[in-house]
């Protein structure tokens, strides 16, 4: 071989790039260059997602963002100054550092987006070691409900996948959730193989999704209603004696409690409540009590309804608990502690509770305790007989929510937040009430602003400093989302694919510069690989040994389950605590009461008749995943527009044909998307796109990308009182009305 010739590395191991799911791929690279990706199917990746086809466009994209940049102009106004990394680190640190000294730790918000690798959990050891309890992720809103109520009433949580073990599990319970879209077809085939092994397959879901089409018995209850439908399985479980009496009496406290709860809502008032039929709701709730073991998979449809979100996250605890389905085989196995690594101690919690310069609380703190440090303190407390350290995925215990975000920028309430640093999130799309996000964003009470990400997106647009970040091929990641959250132990590993691209930067990097610049030195390994060498420690394996196995991951020792007999739960009690002490200790009922979303026909009878429909949203599809991905041309050939997904009946009466350009109206305003008839939905309900935004539409202000024509999210309140008990928005079920254009 000539030694200019190109080599061809067939088959090297990476990381897909498009999204942050994080699964492996195999690439060819020639010079120095991916010329060909593919998807690792024998890994993670799904063998029908779209997605990794679009590597290469998505790495190679001209809009891709390749330099740290500085704002000249007045923010939004476009006008950038090109910088070196470390001028940018420099000047952001001296910032930040007085920031710190003048309004304390506190004054600095960070925000997270979907999972992109080891940067959300790089984020949160900083923020720790920084003294800032203000840390919100996207990742709140789609789990922060439901994942604090398990905690609240059994000290764990089941696997978040909700996968039913064919041959094993009796009745798997798909409630909001939709596999096999971000799944892929093994999803489906594992559907269809528990069925075909006497599975009772049931969906709860307004829409007919692709799991709806494989169930045995599928419904859709009014959005918003969840919790009553969740109430009233409960009532006809203990009224016709389908529970589990043994298990109760041994490991449950408060089920008199419970039963008084729910005893007004009768088959017949559920009906009333949901839009189902008397016979759908007795058939499910006697199909998963008689059909065990069981499980009721975690949801984003049930976390989305803000204060409706309370009963139906409870409620789903509640049903997993009465019917002697927590931790056993085939059912609601807890989810395995991260032994593999040191995740838990790598996060410093610990620092951030005792930090010298800490003086306040988040600024949650006053309005939902339970996400708050406090908070997280009581929940450790409970948990401490079972897990010393608290549960890996604590940051879902104290995440902010962005209306505090907002008044504490534009009110200075609780107190004031002065610099927000944005990682790969889009908040003008992906948060509730845009408007008032776009407000705090752009204000002058806001002093610094920073962005990293590999977009130019509409909150980018308002920052003061830009970061480029890497994608997938160009930096190692461990654990994939569930390994580097704290969810699980497992992990994945890969090497990087080839070296960063232009001055692209690994999310890592922001961090540990940043941190050393502020007083963290010590605590940041020089490399992302030495720190990943770092958390595999407990596994006595090195980061490149585990990526250099023909299977690149750790899997815990499969659970025979009821684990409780020898250890109790997780709980101040050491049992299910139906009537939570913890919530009561944070000073909420011990059990909440079923709620109607703000804007609902029950909670709004009269605003109901101006806006006669209920729409639901957010809905995911293979094409993008939340706000990602509008940039690459074959995606958007796929699904190329907002869609508003409504009864043909109901857009004839309306006059409005399908493929017909429409707004869709909340009390709150309007935007502009297409219709799409859809024969399978209920004809009172409509489904909107939500996160939308319009890449190729002129950016900076005022238009930012075509952020106001078509996003949902603008559409939606965000008021204390809409929120659920952990402050998660309503971003499903509310009332609305579609309008011809």
């Amino acid at each position: 071989m000539q030694m200019n010739e190109p080599v061809d590395v067939a088959a090297k191991r990476g990381t897909c790039p498009v999204c942050g799911i994080g699964c492996l791929t195999k690439s060819h690279v020639k010079d120095g260059v991916v010329i060909k990706v593919k998807a690792d199917h024998k890994s993670s990746m799904p063998a029908d997602c779209p997605r990794a086809g679009q590597s290469l466009a998505y790495h190679n994209h001209p809009d891709r963002i390749n330099f740290p940049m500085k704002r000249v102009g007045k923010r939004g106004a476009g006008q950038w100054q090109r910088i070196s990394w470390d001028q940018a680190m420099d000047e952001i640190a001296a910032r930040l550092a007085a920031i710190r000294d003048q309004y304390g730790p506190e004054a600095v918000q960070t925000l997270g987006g979907s999972y992109k690798g080891p940067g959300d959990a790089a984020c949160w050891r900083w923020s720790s070691l920084f003294g800032t309890p203000n840390i919100m992720h996207l990742g709140k809103t789609c789990g922060s409900a439901e994942y604090n109520a398990q905690w609240a009433t059994y000290g764990e949580i089941g696997s978040p996948a909700g996968r039913p073990t064919p041959g094993v599990t009796k009745c798997a319970i798909f409630w909001g959730y939709n596999p096999p879209v971000p799944q892929g077809v093994g999803a489906a085939k594992l559907i269809k193989e528990a069925r075909a092994s006497g599975t009772k397959i049931i969906v709860i879901d307004p829409r007919r999704s692709e799991t709806a089409q494989l169930a045995d018995l599928w419904l859709q209850p009014r959005p918003g209603s969840d919790g009553a439908l969740a109430y009233g399985m409960i009532h006809i479980i203990i009224s016709e004696g389908l529970y589990d009496k043994e298990f109760v009496e041994d490991w449950c406290l408060g089920f008199e409690e419970l039963k008084e709860l729910v005893a007004p809502f009768t088959p017949e008032k559920v009906a009333e409540i949901t839009w189902l039929s008397v016979e759908q709701i007795l058939e499910v709730a006697r199909t998963y009590a008689t059909h065990k073991p069981g499980i009721i998979t975690f949801g984003l449809g049930t976390v989305h309804q803000g204060r409706a979100s309370n009963a139906t996250v409870f409620g789903k605890a509640y049903l997993r608990a009465i019917t002697g389905n927590l931790d056993v085989p085939g059912g609601d196995l807890f989810e395995e502690q991260p032994e593999h690594a040191r995740f838990r101690e790598e996060m410093y919690w610990d620092k951030l509770i005792s930090h010298p310069l800490r003086t306040r609380d988040n600024i949650n703190a006053h309005l939902w305790p339970i996400a708050s440090v406090r908070g997280m303190q009581a929940s450790r407390e409970a948990m401490a007989k079972v897990h010393p350290l608290g549960v890996g995925a604590a940051f879902y215990q104290m995440c902010t929510s962005s209306t505090t975000l907002c008044s504490a920028i534009l009110e200075q309430d609780p107190y004031p937040i002065k610099a927000v640093i944005t990682q790969g999130t889009n908040s003008l799309v992906a948060l509730a009430n845009a408007k008032r996000v776009h407000e705090a964003l752009a204000s002058d009470k806001l002093d610094l602003h920073v962005v990293m990400d590999h977009w130019m997106t509409p909150g980018a647009q308002l920052a003061d400093y830009v970061l480029p970040a890497t994608d997938g091929l160009e930096r190692p990641n461990l654990g994939a989302a569930g390994g580097m959250w704290g969810f699980g132990n497992w992990f994945t590993a890969a090497e990087r694919t080839i070296p960063p691209t232009h001055e692209r930067h690994d999310d890592y990097e922001l961090w540990k510069d940043l941190g050393n610049r502020l007083g963290q030195q010590g605590y940041w390994p020089d490399t992302l690989e030495g720190w990943f060498d770092r958390l595999l420690e407990p596994s006595r394996l090195s980061f490149s040994e585990l990526a250099a196995r023909p299977m690149a991951a750790l899997f815990p020792t499969p659970s025979d389950g009821k684990r409780y007999e020898q250890r109790g739960f997780a709980t101040l009690s050491g049992k299910v605590e139906l009537a939570s002490g913890l919530m009561q200790r944070l000073g909420y009922p011990a059990m909440p009461q079923y709620e109607e979303p703000v804007w609902s026909p029950i909670s709004q009878p009269e605003l109901f008749k101006e806006y006669p429909l209920v729409v639901t949203a957010g809905a995911a599809t293979k094409w993008y995943y939340r706000s990602q991905q509008r940039q690459l041309e074959q995606m958007r050939k796929q699904h190329p527009y907002a869609f508003l997904s409504i009864h043909p009946d109901t857009a004839r009466d309306l006059g409005i044909a399908d493929g017909a350009p429409v707004y869709v109206e909340t009390p709150m305003g309007r935007v502009r998307q297409i219709s799409r008839y859809d024969d399978a939905l209920h004809p009172q309900v409509v489904h909107a796109d939500s996160c939308w935004w319009y890449p190729e539409q002129e950016a900076n202000e005022p238009n930012l990308s075509g952020v106001w024509e078509s996003n949902f999210n603008m559409l939606i309140p965000d008021s204390p009182e809409s929120l659920s008990f952990a402050g998660d928005a309503n971003l499903r079920g509310h009332i609305c009305r579609v309008l011809p254009i």
